[in-house]
């Protein structure tokens, strides 16, 4: 019924590769201003961004393999700063790309796995 949101994070990557569809730049690997907070890299990037007292922002080449409302997406650390290593650094990991969705973790009842597990799409 909603095949599309059967399909891994490597088929999706695979199927803008070979469609060439164009993607955010926030995909791409990037020095950015980041502080990592309850094991996430939270990426700082305009005056929304509340720090916690002693926070500060550090550079980090991170990307990001999911994206959400801001500030609920956490990035990774990587390389990948081209379509082509975007696929190769997503067939090699084991991790799913919501393990920086913050909004997974937060304990709310909209959590969008619970969402699937219960049928919402």
């Amino acid at each position: 019924m909603f095949s599309l949101s059967n399909w891994t994070e490597a088929d999706v990557w695979l199927y803008i590769q070979r469609e060439r569809i164009p993607i955010v730049p926030l995909y791409f690997a990037k020095e950015r201003p980041v502080v990592k907070r309850g094991g996430q890299i939270l990426l700082v990037d305009d005056e929304r961004f509340r720090f916690l007292p002693g926070e500060e922002p550090q550079r980090e080449k991170v990307r990001f393999r999911t994206l959400g409302c801001y500030p609920h997406t956490g990035g990774v650390r990587s390389e990948a700063d081209t379509l082509d290593a975007v696929v190769a650094e997503t067939l090699g990991t084991v991790s799913s790309e919501r393990t920086s969705r913050i909004i997974d973790y937060d304990g709310a009842s909209a959590s969008m796995e619970k969402r699937k597990r219960e049928g919402y799409f």
